[in-house]
């Protein structure tokens, strides 16, 4: 058997630099007082100068060997301190205090057998030490065992029934529980008893994110951070508190403080994830969120996000095992089962999406994203229960005593409306979405002007100059077809009748092209970078475009791209790929804005939620494509208009196919039994044949658009 290090070979070295023993005159009982009073005062070289003058005495003296365990997890060195205090208990096992740290210890180590083996140690030696019980109750919490976690803390209690950890730890218990109410209560008792205690506010604070009242967990974020500025934790839940406030300057710097901290610390990689995602910057969101993975693998919320990543990205198996992988871990992780359901509606798989969507209300029966999605994912009827459902929670959340917060209104509110609306109950339907996107309006900042100045500098940018300067360009490849144009104007039904044809793969909406473009060249990005790029830069753009399409479809003959908003690079694309497919597909200028007015979107589209200024947007998108077509080539783009492919579907199919270079195939017609993934607000619609009641649907909420048809003037019909 191995012999156990001695004192002085584990402290052959000081544990906080300068704490070098100094002889003292004081007695042994005297020099251990002075040094728990160092101690606990955070003097630690102080502390530990005094035990090791104890030690050079008696160097197997096991309160100075534990207290100095102790000073070494509080200096970063939890090996050293196990060995410590284990050297300690080989000196005197009958200590409750030391099996009881020691414990801890364990369990912040993932040693959770040997942690419940000492801490029932520490309670058998002293029943009445209050933080023994605690501590054990921790180590079974970790363990999964909240039966006896909550026993061992409700021990805790009755020995010292304003003892702030244990009421903290049973609020924790009621949040693994999925208890969210109780959870809060016992946070609050908490703080009740210990009004600086930073792990209740934390958790407070987090809990209250997790209900959807972000707005209410600041307060006690903020003031957790008041009483300790370097608390990692109550850090990263404010950071993850403000990406949902769309506060994101100020997310930003909360994370990467928190990873200064603790530079393993899952939770501040994921919220950095949210961050980069919300931000639109995937592939930095993919790093963080399979960073935050690699440290906590067992956490399904880390493995949820990653999956709501890769299902962004289009990487939608990948997504699925990960969602798959956060149900293996907790089956009630509402986060994966949501969006293993959305993934389904991809699919085109409604009715395990509905199951799953079903399944999340079982878990949590106010759930209004998951009432959301269920609204979705069929057309819904009069009578249909979860408009029912619905219907009850806007009359229950008009009791003051039961408030919503603005982000669980605006998400009730669209899908009210989007239930009406299906049932031809226009006149209930608005109002709901009026409502919704003033809530949604108001949560972040939008310059119409500063838009409209980003549309003219591109117009400004694009001249004859700059097209003859990088003309004869660019990468050759004929893969890529570019169906855009602005959102709910066609392009999803436009790339579903393309990619059912047998040499098209439909890529859906992939952020590449725009993230190329805003690749900084001396300093400036899209479009002034396009004054200083070269050609051989232009060259390896779109080689690295081609490279993105072919690691989604290596064997396609053709890949189609159909994010909407790459009409704001028409021209690039024209240089830097100058045989790919530019499919415009336009639709009704209300019909369009009013798609976009009634939708709750995932991703941002700031320019949809106010009837003014998206007439405004609509205006300068139209102008941008009139100078596309102005200046680029004849035959550069191709036209299309949604209202044509609904009333002569065959006709338009074959047009598609003749524009990119493909033989005609009977099974464009029949797109709606086409299966793939589908990553759109459309998603629902192109799993049905071509119907037609989507053609001036505006006409029903005539009376309610005025702001839009001021806005669009000439282009609203009858205004010309």
């Amino acid at each position: 058997m191995k012999k156990p290090p001695s004192p002085s070979d584990l402290l052959a070295e000081p544990i906080v630099p300068g704490a070098r023993s100094q002889p003292q005159p004081l007695s042994i009982e005297q020099a251990l007082v002075l040094a728990t009073q160092h101690q606990s005062q955070g003097r630690l070289a102080e502390a530990e100068r005094v035990l090791r003058q104890i030690l050079q005495v008696q160097p197997h003296h096991a309160f100075a060997l534990h207290l100095l365990g102790v000073i070494a997890h509080q200096a970063g060195k939890p090996d050293l301190a196990i060995k410590l205090i284990e050297e300690a208990i080989r000196h005197n096992g009958d200590v409750a205090l030391f099996h009881s740290n020691l414990g801890e210890m364990y369990r912040q180590a993932g040693r959770l057998d040997d942690a419940i083996r000492h801490g029932e140690r520490a309670v058998a030696l002293d029943p009445r030490m209050v933080a023994a019980h605690g501590n054990l109750g921790i180590a079974c919490y970790d363990r999964k065992d909240y039966d006896r976690a909550e026993a061992c803390q409700r021990r805790a209690l009755a020995l010292e029934p304003r003892f702030a950890p244990a009421l903290n730890n049973l609020g924790s218990i009621c949040r693994a529980r999925k208890q969210p109410d109780e959870a809060m209560d016992w946070y609050r008792q908490a703080i009740a008893a210990n009004p600086q205690y930073v792990e209740s506010l934390s958790n407070l604070g987090a809990v209250l994110l997790e209900e959807e009242r972000a707005d209410e967990a600041v307060e006690p974020l903020e003031q957790a951070l008041r009483l300790n500025p370097n608390h990692a934790e109550a850090l990263c839940n404010l950071g993850m508190v403000r990406n949902v406030l769309d506060q994101y300057d100020a997310a930003l710097p909360l994370f990467r403080k928190a990873l200064r901290l603790r530079p393993d610390y899952a939770e501040a990689y994921i919220g950095l994830a949210r961050f980069h995602h919300e931000q639109e910057h995937l592939a930095e969101a993919e790093r963080c969120a399979r960073r935050a993975v690699e440290l906590a693998p067992q956490k399904a919320e880390m493995c949820g996000q990653l999956g709501n990543i890769y299902t962004e990205m289009a990487r939608s198996d990948e997504a699925r095992a990960m969602f798959e992988k956060a149900l293996a871990i907790d089956p009630g992780c509402h986060e994966a089962l949501l969006g293993l359901g959305h993934l389904c509606m991809e699919r085109g798989d409604m009715d395990q999406a509905e199951a799953l969507f079903h399944q999340a209300l079982a878990l949590k029966q106010d759930s209004l994203p998951a009432r959301f999605h269920l609204a979705q994912v069929r057309k819904v009827t009069a009578g249909d229960a979860n408009l029912a459902a619905l219907e009850a929670a806007e009359q229950a959340a008009r009791d003051p005593a039961h408030p919503l917060s603005a982000k669980k209104w605006i998400t009730l509110h669209f899908a009210l409306g989007k239930s009406y609306d299906d049932s031809q109950q226009y006149d209930q339907a608005f109002p709901h979405f009026l409502e919704g996107c003033r809530l949604k309006r108001a949560t972040y900042d939008y310059d119409a002007e500063a838009v409209t100045q980003h549309f003219d500098s591109i117009m400004r940018t694009f001249s004859r100059e700059t097209l003859e300067r990088l003309r004869g360009a660019g990468d050759a490849s004929t893969v890529p077809i570019f169906v855009l144009g602005m959102p709910r104007s066609g392009t999803t039904l436009t790339e579903q009748i393309l990619a059912s044809h047998p040499d098209v793969h439909g890529a859906g909406e992939l952020p590449d092209l725009l993230a190329i473009a805003q690749r900084p060249v001396n300093g400036a990005g899209y479009p002034e970078n396009l004054l200083a790029i070269d050609r051989a830069q232009l060259t390896a753009w779109g080689t690295d475009y081609v490279a993105g399409l072919r690691r989604r479809a290596p064997e396609a003959k053709h890949i189609t791209d159909k994010m909407p908003a790459n009409f704001f690079a028409v021209g690039l694309i024209h240089l830097m790929l100058p045989n790919a497919k530019i499919i415009h597909v336009n639709r009704n200028p209300v019909d369009t804005c009013l798609s976009c007015f009634t939708r709750l979107f995932n991703r941002k589209q700031n320019q949809t939620y106010d009837l003014a200024e998206l007439g405004r947007y609509y205006v300068d998108y139209v102008q941008l494509m009139n100078h596309w077509r102005a200046l680029l080539p004849a035959g550069a783009f191709l036209d299309v208009q949604y209202e044509d492919i609904v009333a002569h579907p065959e006709t338009q199919a074959r047009r598609l196919l003749d524009y990119g270079g493909l033989d005609w195939n009977a099974a464009c017609l029949d797109f709606h039994k086409h299966q793939r993934s589908i990553r759109t607000a459309s998603v629902t619609q192109v799993r049905q044949p071509i119907y037609k009641t989507s053609v001036e649907r505006w006409r029903h909420y005539e009376k309610y658009l005025d702001p839009l048809l001021d806005a669009l003037g000439d282009l609203a019909p009858g205004r010309n």
